[in-house]
């Protein structure tokens, strides 16, 4: 994807679109020959499809350090003087540590997703990056703990259960080798991939220079050690689920578990982590209307017996996605920085 600003004025999502992209969300690097059967059309057009959806910032595919290259992550609340929410929020969205800046309504002006390579780096970010910013007024940060589920692991459903199925079947398996992998290779190769995460690994091998079978090797087993994942993303305002929203629980500490396994089991919810501060439990949920914003907070704390809603938020922009620029449409504009990576094997 090129950088660009990208126009206001693109095709909507037709089902066609919404097959393709659900089933790229399931493999995102799966080969246009072996979907084209199971969506129903030709690979040639499945691959103009495509280039005319990144085109338009409509949908991408990036890869990031899997969980076993992050080092420790934190939801930052940040308030800001009047005036200044605009300005800090463009400045965050600059830092490869913050990966997501959310402008939101409610309690706190800004949310943003932070993450360093160890927990004195993650400490030096917020201290010594907030305390710098003009017009930073408070802060608040939330450790994160365990992940129940993440973004990554949200579905359009625009395919049936069986063609889901099917495209689960086209996942090549990736079995680890016991060769060390280089970090400079590691590094490279997630540079590569953090701004087009369908590379071909013919592409790379040009690039970088090194054979097609090395970068294959390595490829296999950072997906395989968990240093690498690979996620397809969607312009929120195109995916049918325009609101996003994040909730803020109080669950018991003995209930935590099972609580943050039920509420993965809610189609609205794309996030589910247990933090370490005010509050045990955050998710982030996608919603089709602004009324869904109630009725899914009533309806947690009905099913799931003391679990408290201790605040809430509503996104009213997002400027970055999981290291994506997006612009005021919320979609991609193609300036990408790449996310951090812990280097400790």
């Amino acid at each position: 994807m090129n950088t660009r600003e990208v126009s206001t004025q693109v095709h909507s999502l037709d089902e066609t679109d919404r097959r393709l992209i659900h089933a790229l969300q399931i493999n995102p690097r799966a080969r246009w020959a072996a979907i084209a059967p199971i969506i129903g059309v030709d690979s040639v057009t499945l691959a103009r499809r495509w280039e005319r959806l990144t085109d338009d910032g409509l949908a991408w595919v990036a890869g990031h350090p899997g969980a076993e290259a992050r080092g420790p992550s934190a939801i930052l609340e940040v308030g800001a003087e009047p005036g200044a929410t605009l300005q800090i929020a463009s400045a965050l969205a600059a830092d490869p540590e913050a990966f997501t800046v959310d402008y939101t309504a409610g309690g706190r002006d800004l949310l943003v997703m932070v993450g360093a390579a160890d927990l004195n780096g993650l400490s030096e970010y917020i201290m010594g990056r907030l305390r710098g910013l003009e017009g930073v007024r408070a802060t608040r940060t939330h450790i994160l703990s365990s992940p129940f589920t993440d973004a990554g692991q949200w579905r359009l459903r625009a395919l049936s259960a069986d063609e889901a199925t099917a495209v689960e079947r086209t996942v090549v398996s990736s079995m680890a080798t016991r060769a060390r992998v280089d970090e400079q290779l590691e590094h490279e190769l997630l540079q590569i991939l953090a701004h087009d995460g369908r590379a071909t690994v013919a592409a790379i091998a040009r690039s970088l220079g090194i054979g097609q079978r090395r970068i294959r090797e390595t490829l296999t087993t950072l997906s395989a050690r968990g240093r690498l994942v690979v996620r397809t993303e969607i312009a929120r305002a195109h995916s049918g689920w325009p609101i996003h929203a994040w909730y803020f629980l109080r669950v018991p500490a003995a209930m935590a578990d099972r609580v943050g396994s039920a509420v993965t089991r809610l189609r609205e919810v794309r996030l589910a982590v247990s933090t370490i501060g005010p509050y045990n439990l955050a998710l982030s949920v996608w919603l089709k209307t602004l009324a869904d914003v109630q009725r899914l907070e009533v309806a947690i704390e009905e099913s799931v017996r003391g679990v408290s809603i201790a605040d809430r938020s509503v996104v009213l922009r997002s400027f970055k996605k999981e290291g994506m620029h997006v612009n005021a449409q919320g979609m991609a504009t193609g300036v990408m920085v790449p996310l951090p990576i812990s280097l400790l094997h």
